[in-house]
């Protein structure tokens, strides 16, 4: 006959070992609850790992209990320390930060709540109300080296542990209206397998600075400002100003540069003789840390002094930092207003020959015909081709996308850039996208005379495609390099010289007439040729001669002959008009094709009144309306920084309104619309109406719609029965 189950358990727990090493065994096990997280704190007794049980009921022996952590010794300091080089380079400088030295589970300004050497610490993210009680023991060979005493290191009362947003702990405040705070991930989703090995480690840091009193009202909530670092660009962890100076201003650190989203569990592990991970699940790590915080900061924290708006949450980052404000923004409007992706990365299933950034990433996801599984579910390649899932998520509300990409930038790819404006506005999501002749160079931003930084979440946002003030931008089609020859109209190249993805076996491709030809491209020539014909090695232009022709010189031009002026001659000296010349001859040599204008804008000659940028703040006339049974918005053109004013007095879009909060049709509803002239604020004039029905997810497009560009512009009114 068996015994009875608690006799059971009670002689499986006398039969483990009593093994306590250095005679104590860990002892000073303590534990409260807080923000929905969980902290154990106890005092190590050289063991190398530590065991955590958990149990509904006091802990007499470690077979009573779940085992629900593994953790190593010096859990006291920061695990995204643990698998770097801490004797160069920026994770030298950062170890050295005082606040670096180990974590405090206490708010204290001057960091001197930090845990003591010999202390381990483990935090859980709780994920329904219970009343827990805990044991923490030693290991030794793998086996539970020390046995369970109540009082010492296994608690005689449980915690009353609550479900809430996980918090934040400040940790030392570094400035004046500057901080450093840690805050704890999900262990169980940063650890699957229990043991806390995680490539980064589940506890993480953030600065965040407020701004200076006199730059805004401070009695007014305020706006927040993410931003994420490029690839390279450690210093912009650090925030000697905030920017926008109206902003709270957060950034956090991509450790291991994943490019905003995550990497594989698998890590830090490597394959034999190769810098790939082994097969594994690949997890948004970074994406969920920046959401963490940004909830965490929209919940008004009583431990920030500083009150924040959580309907102003902007995120914006350049290069990398511009990747992942891509993947941040689609992927979270429930979270962020508007996003500012500069010269970002949006579809990571583009092939090498378009995305030279595939290897780098292939050492964090794994390879692209591996197209490892996500925790959604899906392939990471699949997940992270951003121009297939903002078409096929319509009823995903979106942030206000302001885009920016450079023309000839070889470091981020531009090849998919068009493709991306279009899935957008097959999803009927808010954005601006502006295109510059420029290299790698943030910030040049959309241009659009709407400015991200003041859209809310709370408020009505167009979307808007098929514009008729857009420049042209047929595909993602360029190629840039030298010529080897100019006569008249002609261009030739040497046989075999052309390098890039477009080319043809080193030669023109086929197919090149109406293609816009620039020379000496750069972000002041204006001049571009119709290509008329081409051969392999050669193409002619449709008028003018490219042999006459010189290029203007950027202000980086003249910067440059002046210092090599200086190093020639030892002197400071402005550059002759032979010199300047025989440079804009030096830049002629390069050439740009693109099938399109080499600058312009989509979507971003458009701005509409808003409570941050109101058209007329002494009246209510063009102020949003969005109620059951009525919406209205005054849109109106504007200038865009890169394709410039508009030359018609009026545009036309589909106009799609966005995150409306009351005025909700039905799927099929029969709409009413109209377009009210508000060229003359004091006499509106209808122009035009008609009846529209809502699509399957409720939402309304009023195609063609007429926008002018004086006074408040034009007036969507849409009305349910």
């Amino acid at each position: 006959m068996r015994p009875p189950r608690a006799v059971a358990i009670l002689l499986l727990g006398l039969a483990l070992p009593a093994v306590v090493l250095g005679g104590q065994g860990v002892t000073g096990l303590k534990a409260f609850c807080r923000e929905g997280q969980t902290f154990l704190t106890w005092k190590e007794d050289g063991s190398k790992w530590y065991r955590v049980y958990a149990a509904d009921r006091p802990i007499r022996a470690a077979a009573e209990a779940a085992l629900v952590a593994k953790i190593p010794q010096g859990s006291n300091r920061f695990g995204f320390l643990r698998n770097v080089d801490t004797s160069k380079g920026f994770f030298q400088s950062l170890a050295a930060e005082e606040w670096c030295r180990a974590i405090q589970i206490e708010d204290d300004q001057a960091g001197a709540k930090q845990l003591p050497d010999g202390t381990g610490l483990f935090v859980r993210t709780i994920k329904k109300p219970a009343r827990t009680y805990y044991a923490v023991t030693g290991e030794a060979e793998g086996e539970a080296a020390a046995a369970i005493r109540p009082g010492v290191n296994g608690l005689t009362q449980p915690v009353q542990e609550q479900v809430a947003p996980p918090g934040a702990v400040l940790q030392r405040k570094l400035d004046e209206r500057y901080y450093v705070y840690a805050f704890f991930c999900d262990y169980e989703l940063w650890n699957g397998d229990g043991v806390d090995d995680n490539w980064d480690g589940y506890v993480h840091v953030f600065h965040i600075r407020a701004p200076d009193p006199k730059r805004r009202d401070t009695k007014q909530p305020y706006p927040v400002s993410f931003r994420l670092h490029a690839f390279g660009a450690w210093r912009d962890w650090n925030i000697p100003y905030c920017y926008p100076a109206t902003h709270v201003d957060v950034r956090l650190l991509d450790y291991h540069l994943t490019w905003w989203y995550g990497y594989s569990d698998a890590l830090p592990g490597r394959l034999p003789r190769s810098r790939i991970p082994p097969k594994g699940m690949v997890v948004n790590f970074s994406e969920r840390r920046v959401l963490q915080v940004a909830r965490w900061l929209a919940g008004g924290p009583k431990n920030f002094p500083f009150q924040v708006d959580p309907d102003q949450i902007s995120v914006f980052g350049g290069s990398m930092g511009g990747t992942g404000t891509h993947c941040l923004g689609v992927r979270n409007g429930d979270v962020f207003a508007a996003a500012f992706a500069d010269e970002g990365i949006f579809n990571w299933a583009l092939p090498r020959e378009h995305n030279s950034w595939v290897n780098d990433v292939a050492g964090k996801f794994g390879p692209q015909d591996r197209n490892d599984m996500t925790n959604e579910g899906v392939g990471v390649y699949d997940l992270l081709n951003l121009t297939r899932w903002v078409a096929q998520h319509p009823q995903k509300e979106l942030p206000f996308m302001s885009i920016g990409q450079g023309m000839v930038d070889f470091v981020i790819p531009f090849h998919d850039f068009v493709n991306y404006l279009k899935a957008l506005e097959a999803g009927k999501h808010p954005y601006a996208a502006g295109w510059e002749v420029m290299g790698h160079m943030p910030w040049a931003g959309s241009g659009s005379p709407m400015d991200y930084r003041k859209v809310r979440r709370d408020e009505v946002v167009p979307a808007f495609a098929n514009a008729s003030c857009n420049s042209t931008l047929r595909s993602g089609f360029r190629i840039v390099a030298k010529y080897e020859s100019v006569d008249g109209g002609t261009l030739t190249i040497k046989p075999g010289s052309l390098k890039s993805p477009c080319a043809a076996e080193g030669g023109f491709p086929p197919g090149l007439a109406g293609m816009a030809l620039m020379l000496g491209p750069s972000s002041v020539t204006r001049d571009t040729f119709t290509i008329a014909s081409s051969t392999p090695t050669s193409l002619t232009v449709k008028q003018g001669s490219l042999a006459d022709y010189l290029p203007p010189l950027t202000g980086w031009d003249i910067h440059v002959l002046k210092q090599n002026i200086k190093k020639d001659e030892g002197k400071d000296r402005d550059p002759t008009e032979q010199e300047k010349r025989a440079k804009a001859e030096a830049n002629k040599k390069t050439f740009l094709i693109c099938d399109g204008e080499p600058r312009g804008c989509w979507s971003g000659h458009f701005t509409w009144s808003t409570r941050n940028q109101d058209f007329d703040p002494k009246q209510a006339g063009d102020d949003i309306v969005d109620a059951e049974k009525k919406l209205a918005i005054c849109i109106r053109l504007g200038r865009n920084a890169h394709a410039g004013e508009w030359g018609g007095e009026t545009a036309t879009a589909d106009v799609t309104p966005r995150r409306c909060r009351k005025f909700r049709p039905l799927p099929g509803e029969q709409v009413r619309w109209e377009n009210w002239d508000c060229s003359n604020p004091s006499g509106p004039k209808k122009v035009a109406e008609g009846q529209v029905a809502a699509d399957e997810h409720g939402l309304v497009t009023v195609p063609k719609f007429l926008i002018g560009k004086a006074g408040w512009g034009s007036r969507l009114v849409l009305t349910r029965p």
